[in-house]
């Protein structure tokens, strides 16, 4: 059997969470196309080595006594790195598989001691460009002016990169496979109770950065809200995550009286988001991927709205829908108030037009699905390994 060794510089002590859930499905994937998987990631100070449906094997253990969140994650990737050379000492692997983590000199160095116990090496960019989305605070600045300086190097060591953003037949000086962002719909069921009748219920699901912009929603549920006019509806905004915005989002709540229309929900992950979902008529992606430089998403959240069956907003065009596709909103990619009338309209044409919720699930899942699968995005990956 064909080996392969995936590495992904994340803490996975939440298996649920929507990166790490993709990771997994992404390994189960290679699975099929014959592959024998080590996938190894971090557990909290742990570098620890998952396979197949096996409990994590811990590698190795590190005593955890910093508190910074970004200083954190550099120097839990600084041991995991060196784990891992001492992990593959003794093993040859026949591809491996990398997801993009910022270059260093530890990384550099990881990739030259792999170049010669794998057969090819990918490196995925799970977003491209992503320099915007790190130019916020000076630790976020000093890691990309690192990066600048080393990913020069990552051609000698890399085959091929595999990215969801068109456009581009080669970067860093490396060829470019451009697939969609894959999602593994057997882990997720359609949403089909019968929605409340006395509120819309609205999602959003995130990590809550810049690039969210839902800011941009609280302030058209403040001008909806203000104005004097018959017929309005009662629209309840569930806000899920624990970002860096989310301060910044309670304040405008508060700030506005609007604590009846938007419910800062924190992480919510299996089960208790399942529910939230069941009474969600829509869903909300990102509404300010112009602040990141991007202008066609491939976001892992549009697949997960997709799975569950329900309509979305967005301020940009999403890879894999087309225009003519009836249950997207797209709204201004700008800094503009969103118009909560246009998504009372939007909610109205999705939900009055005389079909159920599980046919109109059922038309978005199965849109969704054929273009996003992950066993068919990632065989195009397989297939370049064997070439």
């Amino acid at each position: 059997m064909k080996r392969l060794l995936y590495i992904a510089f994340k803490d996975f002590s939440n298996l649920h969470f929507g990166a790490n859930a993709k990771v997994l499905s992404q390994c189960r994937a290679f699975e099929k196309f014959g592959y024998e998987v080590d996938m190894i990631c971090r557990q909290g100070s742990k570098t620890v080595l998952m396979k197949n449906s096996e409990a994590p094997r811990v590698i190795s253990e590190h005593g955890d006594f910093i508190n910074n969140k970004l200083v954190k994650s550099v120097t839990s990737k600084q041991r995991q790195i060196r784990d891992i050379i001492s992990f593959v000492k003794d093993k040859q692997y026949d591809a491996c598989y990398v997801r993009y983590d910022f270059s260093d000199s530890g990384f550099i160095k990881l990739l030259k001691d792999l170049k010669g116990r794998c057969g090819k090496i990918a490196l995925e960019l799970p977003t491209y460009p992503y320099e915007d989305e790190n130019k916020y605070g000076i630790l976020s600045k000093m890691k990309m002016q690192v990066d600048f300086f080393y990913r020069k190097k990552l051609h000698k060591y890399i085959d091929f990169i595999v990215t969801f953003y068109a456009g581009y037949e080669e970067l860093f000086g490396i060829p470019v496979i451009v697939v969609p962002n894959g999602f593994d719909f057997s882990t997720m069921q359609l949403a089909q109770a019968q929605l409340p009748q006395d509120a819309v219920h609205i999602v959003a699901v995130s990590s809550m950065r810049e690039w969210h912009g839902y800011e941009r929603f609280i302030e058209g549920l403040h001008n909806y809200y203000s104005e004097e006019k018959p017929g309005k509806k009662n629209f309840i905004l569930h806000l899920v995550g624990n970002g860096r915005e989310y301060g910044k989002y309670k304040e405008l709540v508060e700030k506005y009286g609007l604590e009846a229309h938007v419910v800062m929900e924190g992480a919510m992950h299996g089960e208790k988001l399942d529910e939230l979902y069941e009474k969600c008529a829509l869903g909300i992606d990102s509404l300010a991927r112009h602040r990141s430089g991007i202008d066609v998403l491939s976001s892992l959240k549009s697949r997960e709205y997709g799975a569950k069956g329900i309509p979305m907003i967005n301020s940009c065009k999403i890879d894999i829908i087309g225009e003519d596709f009836p249950y997207l909103l797209r709204v201004p990619a700008d800094e503009s108030p969103i118009d909560i009338d246009a998504v009372a309209e939007f909610y109205d044409k999705c939900c009055g037009s005389g079909k159920s919720r599980l046919e109109i699930g059922k038309e978005i899942r199965s849109y969704i699905e054929q273009r996003s699968s992950m066993e068919n995005v990632m065989l195009q990956v397989a297939e370049k390994f064997e070439k």
